[in-house]
């Protein structure tokens, strides 16, 4: 008997991700050696259960988006970008000479 969750949606769509080697090559042993089992089930399998877990502890699913997400990847923020709130004052400011 198959383990694994399949995902049976109306509609499937085709993204494409760089994995790490290890991580891929973990994949695809385990859908050779277990019947049945393909690459992309156990992929969508393991990506139900991680977004289930992160929906629990965020109390609820997610939002859905206010936008499209950026293509690439994600900028690092530098400290000086970093934004800062308005209630903070700088400490030079309070020092009396």
């Amino acid at each position: 008997m198959n383990r694994f969750v399949y995902l049976r949606t109306h509609k499937r769509q085709r993204m494409t991700v760089s994995l790490p080697t290890d991580l891929l090559e973990r994949v695809r042993d385990a859908a050779y050696w277990m019947p049945g089992t393909t690459m992309a089930g156990l992929i969508s399998s393991a990506l139900e259960g991680f977004l289930t877990k992160l929906e629990s502890q965020n109390g609820r699913p997610f939002s859905p988006r206010l936008q499209d997400l950026k293509p690439g990847r994600p900028r690092t923020i530098k400290p000086s970008d970093t934004p800062v709130s308005e209630d903070i004052q700088p400490v030079s400011s309070r020092i009396r000479a």
